[in-house]
């Protein structure tokens, strides 16, 4: 009997939810209203109720943030949601507040669809920890209804706003204020980073706001909202201006600009809403917050006996008081080069130098400063740092590899077995890096800067007794004997140094396909999983497995590398456009800008290895590298 009670029971409270929540499950009632303009069928959603009622554009644009909480003490992560966010762009580009994914192994979006929410997996497209925002890419080819940024977004005092966020994915919260104070130079601290160019608003109140959008009268983006909460338990409201948004991510994103009163989500340029000293219930208005249904009463009152937390992510400070300003000169950009802003162009332009400097002076390690430097000063995701390095690999070590066979170091008949095993590891790289988290991909790379810090060290030791050495003049049997050395040292320049004991035979190999696979796969996978060139791999396994001398090993490796990143770049681009995880453009031209300034790199590095003490030069990148690995284990 009483199990009858409970089965009767569970359909009876079922039938309570879903007439609760009908309009969010949509049971046949939604329907997607389309229109001759391909903007408006991208954006306009209604739904067909009794009473007529439209779906208010800025509901469907905002979107839910979650994930799974990273592991720690070898726990496992668990679900957590930590703020909202809106969707900017038709194909899934979203903006929210960095702090609000910066612990999550694994980001998870909640959108609004005509069907119910929907979860999306998402991706990191790029960060601004100076700004606390973050761009991320849901991984769909699906078409996403967005909100437009107004086209003049010079905001003054006073004007009414609207700030939105959702807690659970579920359930909207908003809130009519106005704009308290603009401040664009005293910072504020949020999260440990002091943060300036920010607007003060009464309308967030809430820390399920941060991350969402603030619109203004007509439906239109103008900020980001901040929840920033002091040390007495009282939030503070903050927005971060469109402006920023457009100055930093317009490279990567294609912003849809409208202006007041007209707009593409209210064609009938009336106001979303008024100032609150003037909100009166009106048939022209559409309905503001509803009171709390039933169900969501109850879950509240068993949220606080239960003491459950939904991930409240509130930003801990104690707010200034900033002082009024109306422009944003820093992020009113018009000069663009490529869609880059001059800085940010000027900037890849020398990242590729550098990385090409460190590839002409030492042959291995620009694919490390490169990809740790797209990461580390532009705030790229993997998601676009792994196809632009494939694609500026093939340019650099097709020249080189052309460099090598006019010198006759290339030994290509050695190679060509070889290259089948890499290609197929640079694909296999690429999958498994998609699975893997951002921190073990940032301890890897750590791990391969530690290697190669470690590697330039124990060269330096194998010169003491000749002193310095140009590397133009150096070769193989140059290389000073050992001497008399302890025997972890012995064994470091064995297996790190650039002395190869040419006495010992080659290793046996029962199998010549496991020889081959043993020279190629490695190289493939490290490059396919990090971007890197894989050449602190190959060319060890080239010296000791294949007993090359030093220079054609370096030259068999920029060969296998140079192939390996054609099929990388193949991959990499279909599969992140078919997923819908980027645009095909964005890494293309990023890595076009990078590739000149890497040419020129290269030839700069080869020069500054005859007239610059290669010992120097080892000290400097060893420093360099161990630089970039406490970089990335401190991260």
């Amino acid at each position: 009997m009483v199990l009858i009670v409970l089965f009767i029971g569970t359909f009876a409270w079922g039938i309570h939810l879903v007439r609760d929540h009908a309009d969010q499950l949509g049971l046949g009632m939604l329907t997607i209203t389309q229109s001759a303009n391909p903007e408006l069928n991208a954006q306009s959603v209604a739904m067909t109720q009794p009473v007529s009622q439209t779906i208010n554009p800025i509901r469907v644009a905002m979107v839910n943030i979650a994930g799974i909480s990273k592991a720690a003490n070898g726990q496992e992560g668990t679900y957590v949601s930590t703020g909202s966010g809106v969707i900017i762009n038709p194909k899934g580009y979203v903006v929210t507040a960095q702090h609000l994914i910066q612990d999550l192994a694994e980001i998870l979006v909640r959108v609004q669809t005509p069907f119910g929410p929907r979860q999306y997996p998402a991706k990191t497209v790029k960060v601004l920890p100076q700004h606390d925002l973050a761009l991320i890419k849901i991984v769909s080819q699906d078409i996403f209804p967005y909100l437009a940024l107004e086209q003049t977004p010079v905001l003054k005092v006073g004007d009414p706003v609207q700030a939105w966020g959702d807690p659970v994915g579920t359930e909207a919260i908003q809130r009519v204020g106005t704009l308290a104070k603009m401040d664009l130079t005293e910072p504020v601290l949020i999260k440990g980073n002091q943060l300036t160019h920010l607007m003060l608003t009464d309308a967030v109140y809430n820390w399920a706001q941060n991350g969402g959008p603030l619109v203004n009268g007509s439906g239109h983006l103008v900020g980001i909202n901040l929840a920033v909460e002091d040390g007495n338990g009282r939030i503070f409201g903050y927005a971060i201006p469109t402006t920023v948004l457009v100055t930093h991510f317009q490279e990567v994103v294609t912003f849809v600009h409208k202006s007041s009163p007209a707009s593409t989500l209210n064609p009938s340029a009336e106001p979303l809403f008024a100032a609150p000293e003037s909100l009166s219930p009106s048939p022209q208005q559409p309905p503001q917050s509803r009171a709390p249904r039933t169900a969501d009463i109850w879950w509240q009152k068993m949220q606080g006996l239960l003491g459950v937390n939904l991930g409240k992510h509130v930003a801990l400070t104690t707010p200034g008081d900033p002082v009024g300003a109306i422009r944003d000169p820093v992020h009113e950009t018009r000069l663009l080069i490529l869609g880059y802003t001059p800085g940010n162009f000027l900037g890849l332009l020398l990242l590729g130098f550098i990385s090409g400097i460190s590839g002409g002076m030492m042959t291995m390690g620009g694919g490390i400063i490169k990809v740790t430097g797209l990461m580390w000063f532009f705030g790229y995701g993997l998601l676009l740092v792994r196809p632009v390095a494939y694609i500026t690999n093939i340019f650099m070590y097709g020249a080189a590899m052309l460099r090598y066979q006019r010198q006759g170091l290339l030994k290509f008949h050695q190679c060509r077995p070889l290259i089948p095993w890499a290609m197929a590891g640079m694909v296999l790289g690429y999958f498994i890096g998609n699975v893997m988290s951002k921190t073990a991909i940032q301890w890897l790379l750590g791990a391969f800067a530690l290697l190669l810090g470690i590697k330039m060290l124990v060269e330096i030791t194998e010169y003491r007794v000749s002193g310095y050495r140009k590397s133009g003049d150096m070769l193989d049997e140059d290389l000073p004997p050992g001497g008399q050395e302890s025997a972890w040292l012995t064994w470091l320049q064995k297996y790190f140094g650039s002395r190869v004991d040419d006495d010992l035979p080659p290793p046996e190999w029962q199998s010549a396909k496991a020889r081959h696979g043993m020279l190629g796969l490695p190289m493939g996978i490290i490059s396919g999983i990090l971007g890197i060139t894989g050449g602190v791999i190959e060319v060890p396994l080239q010296r000791y497995i294949a007993r090359m001398p030093l220079r054609t090993a370096i030259a068999n490796s920029a060969t296998l590398v140079f192939f390996a990143s054609i099929v990388g770049s193949m991959v990499a681009l279909w599969h992140g456009v078919n997923t819908g995880s980027f645009e095909v453009h964005t890494p293309v031209v990023m890595a076009l800008i990078l590739t000149p300034g890497a040419f020129v790199g290269g030839m700069v590095g080869a020069w500054l290895t005859s007239v610059i003490p290669l010992n120097v030069l080892r000290w400097f990148y060893a420093v360099l590298m161990f630089i970039i690995a406490i970089r990335m284990f401190l991260s």
